[in-house]
C-alpha cells in the first residue's frame, strides 16, 4: 500500500470519527485491502450505543460507499447504507448525516415510526435526499431490527 494510500485510508477514518459519529466514543478500524474495505466499529460507554460499519474505497484511496448499523447489547436498531454520488462526497454526506440525527425531528419521527411499524421504505426516501449521495435506484438502502433492506 503507498504512503498516498495510508494518508487518504487515515483521512476517511477521521471522517468516520468526527463527521458521522460526532466523537462520541472510541472507534476501532479494521483495513481489508484486497477488498477495498475498512471496518469500524464504535461504542458509546455513556449511552451502550453500538455501531458497526464499513466504507469502499477506490483504487486511490476515494469512498464509494458505506454503511452501518446502530444498535444497543439487545441487538441492531437500524441500519444504513448509501453509494455516493462520487468519491470526494464522503465527507459532506457525513456531516450531513449527523445534522440530521442531531437536529431533524423529521427524521426521528420518520425512525420512530419505522422502528415501531418495522417499514423501512420511509426511511430510505428520505435519506436519498442525503448530500453526496448517488442519484438513482438502490442508492440508499434502510433497515429496522433485523429486517429486510428498504431501497431508494
Amino acid at each position: 500500500m503507498t504512503k498516498k494510500l495510508k494518508k487518504k485510508i487515515k483521512k476517511s477514518n477521521k471522517i468516520v470519527e468526527k463527521d458521522l459519529l460526532g466523537n462520541q466514543g472510541e472507534v476501532y478500524f479494521s483495513s481489508d485491502f484486497d477488498e477495498n474495505s475498512v471496518y469500524f466499529e464504535g461504542f458509546d460507554s455513556l449511552t451502550g450505543t453500538i455501531v458497526t460499519g464499513s466504507y469502499d474505497f477506490n483504487k486511490k484511496g476515494g469512498v464509494t460507499s458505506y454503511g452501518f448499523s446502530i444498535g444497543d447489547s439487545d441487538g441492531i436498531a437500524f441500519t444504513h447504507s448509501f453509494e455516493l454520488e462520487n468519491n470526494k462526497s464522503f465527507k459532506k454526506s457525513a456531516k450531513h448525516l449527523r445534522s440530521i440525527f442531531d437536529e431533524d425531528t423529521t427524521y426521528a419521527n420518520i425512525l420512530s415510526n419505522a422502528l415501531s411499524t418495522g417499514n423501512c421504505q420511509a426511511i430510505a426516501n428520505y435519506l436519498d435526499g442525503l448530500s453526496g449521495v448517488a442519484s438513482g435506484s438502490m442508492s440508499t438502502a434502510a433497515g429496522v431490527g433485523n429486517g429486510d433492506l428498504c431501497y431508494a
